[in-house]
């Protein structure tokens, strides 16, 4: 009986530790349990809340509007126009072959389109948008929403897209902006989250990049199980990107692009027999017109001709605002704005006299007798010459076994430095730039601009070549040669300049001053001022006499082109491209009008006016134009005409 009662004793014993045991384990279980959900919810609840939101909603960035550029006047340079889109997020379509399929059904989907959206896909992460078609109409937007249950992982969204409302009028100072490239998109992988994204590629658009971009906003778009979108909740507003006003005036600019267009030709209607009859029968002339020229004229021969190339440039010497820029041909930067099509990019590369090249800041000149100012300033100030100085001019300068002809056959006689540049004498130039020396030449063309980008902030500016003895050492290995300074006596040889500069050069020989062009236009500009160009005012006094002397008298190579009102300052320059050989000769054929377009002289003048209040300064380069003096300079004297008289000075 008592062993019964010890027995039952120990079972209890047994059952309380197992209790107790099986209690304890449910107690730490229940802790551990408790602990957990405590950590998860409390601790980590924003790191799963995170995870949560992942699934549940797809980030995107949105691209903002770009800022707008206007001229002087506030009138649209650049603008943008709302345009609508069907995107994809690859990530939510099961089959995107089939998929555009359906949108090929109800829009047009080009098979060069389809190929580049499936490239695109290929190339870049599932979850970004690829932009399906863009530029939709109101009524194809509307066929696709209506449709929109039957093509899951499309959105419809509101873009800007670009445009250039002057069209070609300011291409070569506005740039243009075209879709991110993957040179790009390596640079700055953040890019690839922006579909639509176009960048500036040229101009100011791609110097004011980062301020004209704006800020992207950021938005997150909820999505179902799908994939389709349920509702948007937007995080951060886009921001426009700062406009940018500038100096530019599009009358003048538009003006002076038809007067350099027409040059002295007359112009002929297109849709006249006369000039369908001119177009079967010349190659060259149906090239222009198939490369997108719309204008042709008549010669002074009658021969059928397309429009001048050339570039003029007008700086208001006050304050160094650029007024007007003009480079032809031009393009329409429209067309890079979306994916460019290969009829447009044929037009452009294919066009025979380059529209894509800005000839104000990067075509190189050789100055030609524009240049003989600065020859005169450095010899003065070197004491080669004063200006009573005469030098016999017989029709060329003998010097070692050559001889360097001056224009006039048969020579000028004795000439003063005033008389020289009036009557643009050659030997008078070979002469003193020999006794001075091309470094010393090289000086004084640095204090006037020559040789120095120009600082307008535009890409692919050309610094042109002022030569010196180092110069052509470091570039040729070479010694300098008393020749090649004869040479450049007279702006040719190494002296390459572009005809921003030559506005420049213009300017500061006008007022002294070391002008500095801008293009931006800004609350102080009428304020700004400049250093005086450290040259004597007796030897600035002569350059400007020359430059008078050229428009008035009876030797003045442009005296037929001044403006008596105003008076006009000025310089004719005809430089030869390539020389006149003697079979030519023999056959008569001397004059440009007779030569083929590209063996033509250019023709160039710079001037500025009024001569005793001096405001503006101009550049005219017409490529291949034959004399400056009957080309380049009624350009100029009908620009002056035009801006002069209609601000009233």
């Amino acid at each position: 009986m008592r062993r019964e009662r010890k027995e039952n004793k120990e079972q209890k014993t047994n059952i309380s530790r197992r209790m107790l045991f099986v209690a304890g384990g449910q107690l730490l279980l229940s802790a551990v349990l408790v602990g957990r959900l405590y950590q998860i919810q409390i601790n980590q609840s924003a790191a799963y809340q995170k995870l949560s939101d992942d699934n549940q909603f797809n980030e995107r960035l949105m691209v903002a509007p770009r800022g707008r550029i206007y001229d002087r006047r506030g009138r649209i340079l650049a603008d943008n126009s709302e345009v609508f889109e069907v995107t994809m997020v690859p990530a939510h379509v099961d089959n995107i072959d089939k998929l555009l399929d359906k949108v090929g059904h109800i829009v047009r989907l080009t098979p060069q389109q389809r190929s580049d959206i499936l490239e695109q896909v290929e190339r870049q992460p599932d979850f970004l948008e690829v932009v399906i078609r863009s530029n939709l109409t109101q009524r194809e937007l509307a066929r696709l929403a209506v449709r929109a249950s039957a093509l899951p992982g499309t959105v419809f969204e509101r873009r800007f897209r670009r445009i250039y409302p002057q069209g070609a009028l300011l291409s070569h100072i506005t740039g243009y902006v075209s879709p991110v490239t993957a040179r790009e998109v390596s640079e700055n992988r953040r890019l690839r989250r922006l579909p639509g994204l176009r960048t500036g590629k040229s101009g100011l658009e791609r110097s004011f990049e980062a301020s004209l971009r704006g800020r992207e906003g950021q938005e997150r778009i909820e999505v179902n199980a799908r994939g389709k979108p349920v509702r948007m909740l937007t995080d951060r507003q886009a921001e426009m990107g700062d406009d940018l006003h500038l100096t530019i005036d599009i009358d003048l600019q538009n003006f002076i692009t038809n007067r350099l267009q027409q040059g002295n030709a007359r112009p002929v209607d297109l849709s006249s027999s006369e000039a369908q009859r001119g177009l079967m029968s010349n190659e060259s002339l149906r090239a222009h017109i198939a490369a997108g020229d719309d204008k042709i004229f008549k010669d002074a021969k009658d021969n059928l001709i397309p429009p001048e190339s050339g570039s003029v440039s007008v700086i208001d010497i006050r304050t160094g605002a650029v007024l007007a820029m003009v480079s032809l041909p031009s393009y329409d930067p429209n067309i890079f704005t979306d994916r460019l099509l290969q009829r447009d990019w044929s037009r452009v590369n294919t066009h025979p006299r380059n529209p894509l090249l800005n000839r104000s800041l990067s075509g190189l000149y050789s100055p030609g007798s524009t240049f003989k100012m600065v020859v005169m300033a450095a010899a003065m100030e070197a004491g080669v010459i004063s200006p009573r100085t005469k030098i016999g001019c017989s029709g060329f300068f003998e010097f070692g076994d050559r001889n360097f002809y001056c224009w006039r056959e048969g020579g000028h006689g004795a000439l003063d430095g005033t008389q020289a540049v009036a009557q643009s004498c050659d030997v008078y130039f070979y002469q003193i730039a020999l006794k001075t020396g091309i470094n010393k030449i090289h000086e004084m063309a640095r204090r006037f601009g020559l040789g120095e980008v120009s600082g307008l902030g535009i890409p692919g500016e050309k610094i042109g070549v002022m030569p010196n003895r180092d110069w052509k050492k470091a570039r040729y290995g070479t010694s300098w040669t008393p020749g090649e300074t004869v040479i450049a006596g007279i702006g040719q040889g190494f002296v390459l300049t572009t005809p921003i500069q030559l506005a420049v050069m213009t300017g500061r020989i006008a007022t002294g001053q070391q002008i500095s062009p801008t293009i931006i236009q800004s609350d102080d500009l009428d304020s700004r001022k400049f250093e005086p160009i450290p040259v004597s005012s007796d030897i600035l006094r002569e350059m400007r006499r020359g430059m008078r002397a050229v428009m008035q008298g009876g030797f003045g190579t442009a005296r037929r082109y001044d403006l008596p009102d105003y008076q006009i300052a000025g310089k004719t320059g005809t430089v030869q491209v390539k020389r006149i050989t003697q079979a030519q000769r023999d056959a008569g054929i001397i004059d440009n009008i007779d030569r083929p377009w590209k063996e033509r002289d250019h023709a160039l003048f710079v001037a500025y006016a009024p001569y005793k209040n001096p405001r503006y300064a101009i550049s005219v380069v017409v490529e291949h134009g034959g004399s400056g003096s009957s080309m380049a300079a009624p350009v100029a004297r009908d620009v002056f005409a035009y801006l002069l008289g209609r601000e009233g000075v």
